[in-house]
């Protein structure tokens, strides 16, 4: 029993709920600090200094200038130098600026691209931030649920419908989001304090609309609850059952032997005994999964043909 004024513990409400057509690529985008933006727009005729091509410019130098300080030649040499340094600098420096124009190019086409993913992706995702309170602690129990649901044993090995899982979970759930991101606005357009009395009827009739959502939405994330429930306790018995079959499995030894030692009547009764929990656990597994997959039908009802 939960003591007075003890805090209420908040489930974490997801950042982002997405639209399940919505590709991964544009998901990832729209989790970045800064999507389809560049912080930064260099000018590429920055790499005339670039430190690249002063540096090789700088090595060119030093090996010349060991071969000719000890020539006779020196004036000569150190003339042509003078004229080659400018024109490896130049070659150099020209290429550095051609490079960072087409890296730049490519930047701005995928910037441009991303722009318009993120566009098109307006209105296909929730941010917790869209909602209130309220209704992001549903978007959580919904979630949860379905996280519960995806995880099971029962679900990964086939024996709950994993495909009609994988499918109707998320649409589910983005249902919800929509449904609680329209809620939540609306909520958030309402005046702390209504002014006369004629306003105060009109608000009271818009809260009792907005309610009348809310629980709807509720119910449906109950369904959710109780299916996962109804999952957990399939995985429950299925764990049970496998347990079961782990003993009575290893168990040939022990029973050969109990059959060397006691009468040959005890043996089979043992022998009995287990082949039949096996069979009880079984049926119980049995049920449980029949209850998963009624709740199923409420929590994930199919779409109209």
């Amino acid at each position: 029993m939960r003591k007075k004024n003890a805090p209420v513990t908040l489930l974490a409400v997801p950042d982002f709920t997405f639209d399940p057509d919505l590709s991964n690529e544009v998901r990832d985008l729209i989790r970045s600090k800064t999507p389809g933006q560049r912080i930064t727009k260099e000018n590429p005729w920055m790499g005339l200094v670039d430190p690249v091509p002063l540096i090789g410019v700088a090595g060119v130098i030093a090996i010349v200038m060991t071969f000719v300080v000890s020539d006779e030649k020196f004036p000569a040499a150190l003339a042509l130098l003078g004229l080659s340094v400018p024109v490896l600098w130049a070659m150099w420096g020209s290429l550095a600026v051609i490079f960072r124009k087409r890296e730049q190019k490519r930047e701005q086409k995928r910037d441009r691209r991303r722009a318009a993913q993120l566009r098109d992706a307006q209105g296909r995702y929730v941010r917790s931030a869209d909602l209130t309170e309220d209704a992001g602690q549903l978007l959580a129990r919904a979630t949860k649920a379905a996280d519960a649901v995806r995880t099971s044993t029962v679900h990964r090995r086939d024996l709950i419908d994993r495909q009609r899982n994988e499918s109707a979970l998320p649409r589910q759930l983005w249902d919800i989001a929509e449904t609680l991101r329209e809620y939540s606005r609306l909520a958030k357009q309402e005046p702390d304090q209504a002014k006369g009395t004629k306003i105060a009827k009109v608000l009271d009739a818009r809260r009792r609309a907005l309610r009348t959502s809310l629980a709807s939405i509720e119910r449906r994330t109950e369904a959710l609850e109780t299916y996962a429930a109804q999952v957990a306790e399939a995985d429950r018995q299925y764990a049970e059952l496998e347990q079961i079959q782990r003993i009575a499995a290893g168990s040939d030894e022990v029973l050969d032997l109990l059959a060397r030692t006691v009468r040959d009547d005890l043996a089979v009764a043992e022998i009995d005994g287990l082949t039949g929990e096996a069979a009880i656990v079984a049926r119980s597994l049995a049920d449980a999964l029949e209850s998963a997959k009624g709740a199923a039908v409420l929590a994930l009802p199919r779409a109209a043909a």
